[in-house]
């Protein structure tokens, strides 16, 4: 039994050729060749003639630090038998590496230690340039959003599993893929500020301006009206379709007596009162609950996700009417509040309008059943580090924290024991420099992978899987950091999904799985594979099966002729459809068209 599969070359090749990208870390992909044992994979500068030559096994190579900006490069592969004999070498392909825009601020003053750093790419929003970016543990820029393809800027919220990158820009929010490209935005005619995620329910949160008339309080100046418009915040969730399927009003939770007195004295009639002022909204999963971080009035709220019940606020307690917490914490100001993966929420306060001012990390337990809160750990930034506004606080994989100190220009890392394991300090001359995120991946790609046959021989023009006991074993070389449930499935000609299943992927490991294409007859298949959580990378092989069904052999002798003609028509005569053999257009019926098929077969050879 031989599976003949009929693709170019090229058909699953990664980048596209000619492609101009905005990031030097790149994937390469191409399809197997038939009897390759390994790969020669050539990589050239064309303006400096500089080559990278490397052996691999796979068919896929991640580079990380040969590519530079404002380069073009070509590239090529060989595949190589077991003597390491070139069997066969595909057509020069090309690549452009964009110049790194000159409002990328140099990222010169760094300081790192080996020892302590957890290995990886920093990507973050660079805020008041309008843009976002990433670099990697030298500082030196790997990727970038070109900030001309929005109308006023792309700030960056969150790197997502699937490689795609969340950011918003006032009023819109966007997924997008590394080159810019858009995949999702929300729909006109709702506000947008300070945050835009993505859950892994593939629905997505954000934080809307909401403007209600309301009292003027007592702090208010003589001169204004009675009533003066509050602005709040509601929360939105839309799925994917851009739909809004949940909301929670600020206004419909938080009484008007509940208010910082210090923006009533400071509000002088333009525009509106600046009441809540929330930056950050978290979902939580494993307890189906809402956080928010109310800046204005140094607030922690936990909302109940499926009542939409105010659980508890945690934080400045002079302006609450219930107090849940009884303690101060002494933060205020504070900023993209989180949970981990222990439970604790993790924050960064800016430490604004108390004494002394200086902004610091907060990880705190809490237990709802006694009101009871604690700080497990603090890091203090030093004077010069004072943020005033936005920062974000993350934990790494080896334990350590990076910070986004706000608007200093500063992101580090330190460990728990509060040694600096790394230190940016962005120089953009005598422009202000400032950020809201940042956060540490391994590098640009969670989801890179290619798909291999043990049994692919015959030549690049004919190829074929020469199943073992009708089996054929397929391999997913993975490169990527990203964890979960890859699914496959092989459909028929006309769409028809005869076989799937699943197999779990580990981070930068391979797997394999088998096909049994037993009784299955020759036609044209395709195999499609895709991460469960990032569908847009299907990858297909489409390929023709050469079964132990042999399509116009009714009598099974091995030969086509007159009589598998006669027995055939009787078949058909008899509405009979028992022998998958005689359904040779395989649209899941034997009729006259198949006869027509048949007699055509026999005349032609």
């Amino acid at each position: 039994m031989l599976l003949v599969i009929c693709t170019s070359l090229g058909a699953e090749m990664l980048p596209e050729n000619e492609a101009q990208l905005h990031y030097t870390q790149v994937f390469f992909r191409w399809n197997q060749i038939p009897n390759a044992e390994s790969y020669q994979f050539t990589l050239q500068n064309m303006a400096t003639g500089e080559e990278l030559e490397l052996n691999v096994l796979e068919n896929s190579v991640l580079q990380t630090d040969f590519l530079d900006w404002n380069s073009t490069y070509t590239w090529s592969i060989c595949g190589l038998d077991t003597n390491g004999e070139n069997i066969f070498c595909s057509e020069i392909y090309s690549l452009d590496i964009n110049p790194l825009p000159d409002y990328f601020p140099s990222t010169d003053n760094l300081f790192i230690d080996e020892t302590l750093y957890q290995d990886g790419v920093t990507v973050m929003d660079i805020e008041s340039l309008n843009f976002s970016g990433g670099v990697n543990r030298f500082g030196i820029p790997i990727w970038f959003v070109d900030k001309n393809l929005f109308d006023i800027r792309f700030t960056f919220t969150h790197f997502l599993p699937n490689g795609n990158v969340i950011g918003f820009e006032p009023d819109k929010g966007y997924e997008i893929d590394l080159n810019g490209n858009r995949i999702f935005e929300t729909p006109d005619g709702y506000s947008l500020h300070h945050d835009f995620i993505k859950t892994s329910r593939n629905t997505y949160f954000l934080i809307s301006a909401t403007i209600e008339d309301q009292y003027c309080p007592e702090e208010c100046n003589e001169m204004l009206p009675d009533e003066i418009p509050w602005q709040g915040d509601t929360f939105r969730e839309f799925d994917q379709d851009g739909n809004e399927i949940w909301s929670w009003n600020t206004f419909d939770y938080f009484d008007s007596t509940e208010y910082n007195p210090y923006y009533v004295q400071t509000y002088n009639g333009n525009y509106e009162m600046d009441w809540t002022h929330s930056n950050s909204v978290f979902f939580d999963e494993n307890t189906e609950s809402v956080f928010i971080s109310v800046r204005n009035l140094s607030w922690i709220t936990k909302i109940d996700y499926a009542s939409k019940d105010l659980i508890w606020n945690l934080g400045q307690t002079d302006f609450m009417n219930e107090i849940y917490f009884d303690v101060d914490l002494n933060f205020s100001q504070q900023h993209s509040v989180q949970v981990l993966d222990n439970g604790n929420l993790l924050f960064f306060d800016n430490h604004r309008y108390l004494t002394p001012e200086l902004s610091r990390c907060m990880e705190l337990s809490y237990d709802e059943s006694d009101y009871s809160v604690e700080i497990v750990w603090e890091h203090q930034l030093p004077e010069n580090m004072f943020a005033g506004s936005r920062g974000e606080c993350d934990r790494l994989e080896n334990g350590n924290t990076l910070i986004t100190a706000g608007r200093s220009g500063h992101i580090l890392e330190v460990t728990p024991d509060h040694e600096i394991a790394w230190h940016l300090e962005f120089d953009n001359g005598e422009i202000f420099t400032s950020s809201y995120r940042s956060e540490r991946i391994p590098n640009l790609y969670p989801v890179a992978f290619s798909l291999s046959m043990n049994e692919y021989v015959g030549d690049v023009e004919n190829p074929f899987v020469e199943p073992i006991n009708g089996v054929i074993t397929t391999n997913i070389h993975n490169s990527g950091w990203s964890e979960g449930w890859y699914l496959y499935g092989l459909q028929d000609a006309s769409g028809v999904e005869i076989i799937s299943d699943s197999v779990f992927v580990m981070p930068f490991e391979d797997v394999l799985f088998n096909i049994d294409v037993n009784g299955l007859p020759s036609s044209t298949y395709s195999l499609e594979v895709y991460p469960d959580h990032a569908p847009d990378k299907l990858q297909t092989f489409e390929f023709s099966l050469h079964g132990s069904i042999f399509l116009g052999d009714l009598n099974s002798d091995g030969e086509l002729n007159i009589l598998d003609i006669v027995i055939l028509a009787n078949l058909v005569l008899s509405g009979d459809n028992s022998n998958a053999a005689g359904d040779l257009n395989q649209d899941g019926s034997q009729n006259i068209l198949d006869i027509v098929l048949l007699v055509n077969i026999i005349l032609e050879n």
